[in-house]
């Protein structure tokens, strides 16, 4: 049977572990997608999931913002989580700081595209919906967690 880690320091160096591996198989298929779907799709169900390189200028769901204005907000809003976390760890360590570690993870990934390429390098399409890469899933199941611990707390 699976026993529950209760160490603090276990969970977080778990967590981190997790973070960087993550954000490392992120950047591993975006510079995949850069070199194998330049010029082509791949098909995972025909009609309906691909795998294509879109270079995405733009912010979430592809939102048109300019550079000069995204990249303070981006940076800001990523200090503000890290600066939340590293708080939030000194008491506890679960489910938020997990989402919180996502979110961060997440957005840093796509940062560093923008900082590298001028554009974050989406891969994943399915075709009723904005072409995103892991780093966008880390972002969005991060905030689902979050919204969730947070109204779960909420009625407490």
């Amino acid at each position: 049977m699976l026993k529950i880690i209760k160490n603090k320091e276990i969970k977080i160096g778990a967590a981190i572990f997790g973070a960087f591996f993550l954000f490392f198989i992120d950047h591993f298929l975006k510079i995949w997608a850069l070199s194998a779907l330049y010029n082509q799709r791949v098909t995972i169900i025909r009609k309906w999931f691909y795998f294509d390189l879109y270079k995405n200028e733009n912010i979430a769901f592809s939102l048109p913002l300019p550079q000069f204005i995204s990249f303070p907000i981006i940076i800001f809003i990523i200090g503000l989580l890290v600066y939340y976390l590293l708080k939030s760890i000194k008491k506890s360590f679960g489910l938020r700081e997990i989402a919180l570690i996502f979110i961060i993870t997440g957005a840093f990934g796509n940062l560093i595209d923008r900082l590298r390429y001028g554009y974050v390098v989406d891969y994943i399409n399915f075709r009723f919906w904005p072409v995103f890469n892991l780093s966008d899933i880390l972002i969005s199941v991060g905030t689902i967690i979050l919204i969730v611990f947070l109204f779960r707390n909420r009625k407490k």
